[in-house]
Formats: C-alpha cells, sequence, structure tokens
C-alpha cells in the first residue's frame, strides 16, 4: 500500500480510488459500505475534459470529491460538513440527515476537509493550494446521486408539524410488532414535512426534543399492544438518557430509528411467544407480505402439514381463518398506503393483488366501515381500526 492510501485508510474517509486501463475502470482500493457502483456513477458525472479537481454536491452541506493524476481518479466521500448549511446566506437553514444504515458519510468541519485534501494533493504531486480547493468546494456541481438515501428537514422560526399519516403509520409499525416496517415509516415521517421548532438555538436540542417525543408516542402504541407498564416506561428513561449522550444529529436519528424498531421487535416477541411454531411461521408470512397469493395448501407444505391440520390450528390460536387474516391483511396494509401516499385506488388495488378497484373499496368498507377514499381524507376515522380487533391473539 503506498503513502497516499495508507493515509486514505488513516482518515478512515469512505474513498474508491479507480484505475483506467482500455478505458475501463477498475477498483484498486476501497473503503466505506458505498457500494461501487455509486462510485462508479460519480466517475461518469466527471465532466470532459476533467480537471484535477472535481467537487460534487449532493445537498447542501453534502459533497464528493474527486482527484485525477495520471490514469488514477480518486474519489472521496460522501462528506458531510458539518458547518455548512446553506449555499445563500439568507436562505432558510436547512440540515441534510442520513440515516448511517443506508449511507455512509464522513463528517468534518469544512476548513479540515481542505486541509486533508491540500496534504492528499501534496502526496499524489497535484499543483493544488487551498485557494483552488475552496474555490471547487464554492463552484461545486449539482449532483442527485445519493437523493434516495438523504433526508432534508428544514428548521425554520414558525416551526412546522410533521404528517398525522406517517406519524399513524410509524405507531402501526410498533402496535404490529414489525420492525421491517419502522424504516420505511420512520424515513416517511421525517420527509412529510418540517420538525418543528422544539428548542431555542439549537438544532441539535430541536432532534433530540423530537426524539424524545416520537419514542414516547411510540411507546404507547407499544403499550396498546400489550407491553407491561412498567417496561415501557423504563424503556423510555433508558431511550431519553441514550439519546442524550449523542452528540450529532445523524447518531441521534440512527437512535430514534433504533429505539423505534426496539420496541417494534419487542412487541413482535409478545405476539408470537403464545403462537405454536407453525401458527407463527404462518402468521410471519402472511403479515410480512400483505400482497402475497400464497394459498393455505402452499402454506402447509412449506410448514410440512397438512392442509387441514394447519387450517384448524390457525383458526384455533388466531381466531379467524387463514383466508380472513390474509383479508385483514390487506385491509391494514391499505390504509397505510392510503393514509402515506397519493397512489390511486385502482393501483392499491393491484399492488395488494386484489381483483380490481371496487373488489378492494367492497372489503375495505365491510372492515372499515367507511370507503377507501373518506378513510384517505379523514384519517381520524381508522384510529380505532386495528386488525387484531378481528382476532383473538392473546399478547400477554
Amino acid at each position: 500500500m503506498d503513502l497516499e492510501t495508507r493515509y486514505l485508510a488513516a482518515i478512515n474517509v469512505p474513498a474508491v480510488i479507480f484505475k483506467t486501463f482500455r478505458h475501463q475502470p477498475e477498483v484498486v482500493f476501497k473503503q466505506g459500505k458505498l457500494l461501487t457502483a455509486a462510485y462508479a456513477a460519480i466517475l461518469q458525472e466527471i465532466p470532459h475534459p476533467a480537471a484535477t479537481l472535481t467537487v460534487f454536491r449532493h445537498s447542501q452541506n453534502l459533497f464528493s470529491v474527486c482527484l485525477i493524476h495520471a490514469e488514477y481518479t480518486d474519489i472521496l466521500g460522501p462528506i458531510l460538513l458539518t458547518d455548512v448549511t446553506s449555499r445563500r446566506p439568507n436562505s432558510t437553514d436547512a440540515r441534510t440527515i442520513y440515516l448511517p444504515q443506508v449511507l455512509s458519510t464522513y463528517s468534518i468541519p469544512r476548513q479540515q476537509c481542505v486541509d486533508q485534501l491540500l496534504v492528499l494533493a501534496q502526496l499524489r504531486h497535484l499543483p493544488l493550494d487551498e485557494a483552488a480547493i475552496t474555490a471547487a468546494f464554492d463552484q461545486a456541481i449539482p449532483s442527485d446521486q445519493f437523493n434516495d438515501k438523504l433526508i432534508l428537514v428544514n428548521f425554520e422560526d414558525e416551526g412546522a408539524h410533521v404528517s398525522y399519516a406517517y406519524e399513524k403509520a410509524l405507531k402501526t409499525a410498533v402496535e404490529l410488532g414489525k420492525p421491517s416496517m419502522v424504516h420505511d415509516a420512520f424515513v416517511g415521517l421525517v420527509n412529510s414535512g418540517r420538525i418543528g421548532i422544539l428548542a431555542d438555538g439549537s438544532n441539535l436540542r430541536n432532534i433530540k426534543n423530537w426524539g424524545i417525543i416520537s419514542t414516547s408516542v411510540t411507546l404507547r402504541a407499544a403499550i396498546h399492544a400489550g407491553m407491561d407498564f412498567d417496561q415501557a416506561y423504563s424503556l423510555n428513561d433508558h431511550y431519553v438518557r441514550t439519546l442524550e449522550t449523542l452528540t450529532t444529529y445523524d447518531d441521534v436519528m440512527s437512535g430514534i430509528e433504533t429505539m423505534i424498531k426496539d420496541m417494534a421487535q419487542r412487541v413482535h416477541q409478545l405476539k408470537a411467544v403464545h403462537l405454536s411454531a407453525p401458527v407463527r411461521r404462518a402468521y410471519q408470512i402472511i403479515m410480512n407480505g400483505p400482497e402475497t397469493t400464497v394459498t393455505v395448501v402452499q402454506l402447509a407444505n412449506q410448514l410440512g402439514l397438512s392442509p387441514h391440520y394447519l387450517s384448524t390450528l390457525f383458526h384455533r390460536e388466531i381466531g379467524v381463518t387463514i383466508s380472513r387474516f390474509k383479508l385483514l391483511v390487506k385491509i391494514n396494509r391499505a390504509i397505510e398506503i392510503l393514509q402515506t401516499t397519493n397512489l390511486p385506488l385502482s393501483e392499491i388495488a393491484a399492488i395488494l393483488n386484489f381483483a380490481d378497484q371496487a373488489h378492494l373499496t367492497r372489503e375495505f368498507k365491510r372492515f372499515v366501515g367507511v370507503p377507501p377514499n373518506k378513510a384517505r381524507n379523514n384519517p381520524h376515522l381508522t384510529d380505532d381500526w386495528h386488525l387484531y380487533n378481528f382476532t383473538s391473539i392473546n399478547v400477554g
């Protein structure tokens, strides 16, 4: 490993080094969690003829840096500049918040980043000085390479409220005991609107306060699903203490998501503990795929049981037939989609494998009491609806 590569490893920045051979880039060094394909896409964005240094701006404070030397190209990032908030002095103060499970970044103050790039340029014998590096950041090329992995949170003087529908989706994920649903609901909740001002002067304090409120609200959903009160409030104290120890926006956001997933997992264990192994497995298969068309025979074959025995066991422990439970799970998913998207009913029906929109509307009204469009326009009408209202599952 040469000195330049050792330096990249030492500062632990996500990075890749491409060597171009016969016009084809080949990876000779890589560190960090970002997929090679993402770096290759950035490589394709470099203008031609290429400058020695190119900086891409993915958001107001998230950058990738490309250094070209002979047949090699170094791509560093994504780099989160912690003291950069806006391109215009008078624009809204906005922060990019990413979920570390999705996008691994390197957080650093701007001047320290410039200094590190200056050292790397000298190691590479590139004719770059501090002014050239600073200018490259000021003239960074916009890139949407990571748009699907970013959350933009704006803090404005008047604040704002997050979407009721997404908050309900997050609570539903906990009530159902489905950690896999938490991530999408969490991202949707943050993306749904601006987080209201909950503290003066400090955006980090604001995020922490929002996190404390979010975990408290979702804990109530866990209590509703059967969690013991003392356990819930002990967890709440633990979550608050944990959030208070965190020092960056990204760590706080990651912490909030992790805590809500923890709640959902605990509820899942509560719901599953009273089910026999085959019923629990069938239950999980249906819950994890609301759109599934799996039949009783197919379920029974997967579990090595006769269809009659599985049907009898499932009905006895869940309180409804497998077919009825599949329909309840579809209706539950339809409520979530209605309240968190603008998808037309015809598309929702197709996603959930209803025969057509009329079939969805008919079954929805039968179980919820109102048609889908009315539920979408008046989300409070489904506040008390829960698929477990139709079952006899013992949640402890």
